[in-house]
C-alpha cells in the first residue's frame, strides 16, 4: 500500500496543490461532480501522478465518510487538501455555510483533525 493525497476539489487550485505535495504518493481526487474529478484525474496521470477519481459532496457527512473509506482502502492516507468552495457569487448564504464551514468541519473530522 502506498501513502495517499486526498484532494477534495478538482479545479486548477486542488490540481496545483495536488502537483506539488503528491510525488510518489496515491493522489485520490475528488469532486462534486464525477466528470471535473476524471477530467482533472487524467490530467494528473498524464503526467506521471497515481491518481484515482472519486464523488464527494462535502455538505454530506455521510459522502465525506464514504470518501475517508475510500481514501484509507487504497493506503495511509499522509495528506488532504481541501480545495472546495463556493463564493457569493456562485451560491446563496446557505450553499456557502453548507460546503465553505460545514463541509469543511465534516472533512477535518474525517482526517482525525
Amino acid at each position: 500500500m502506498s501513502d495517499v493525497i486526498v484532494v477534495i476539489g478538482a479545479g486548477s487550485i486542488g490540481q496545483a496543490i495536488a502537483r506539488r505535495v503528491s510525488a510518489g504518493k496515491h493522489v485520490l481526487l475528488a469532486d462534486l461532480r464525477q466528470e471535473n474529478a476524471d477530467a482533472a484525474a487524467r490530467v494528473l496521470a498524464d503526467a506521471g501522478f497515481e491518481v484515482s477519481a472519486a464523488v464527494v459532496d462535502v455538505s454530506s457527512r455521510a459522502s465525506v465518510h464514504a470518501l475517508a473509506d475510500a481514501a484509507t482502502a487504497l493506503g495511509a492516507v499522509t495528506g488532504v487538501i481541501h480545495a472546495a468552495g463556493v463564493s457569493a457569487s456562485q451560491a446563496t448564504v446557505e450553499q456557502i455555510l453548507r460546503v465553505d464551514l460545514y463541509g469543511r468541519r465534516w472533512c477535518l473530522r474525517s482526517s482525525g483533525g
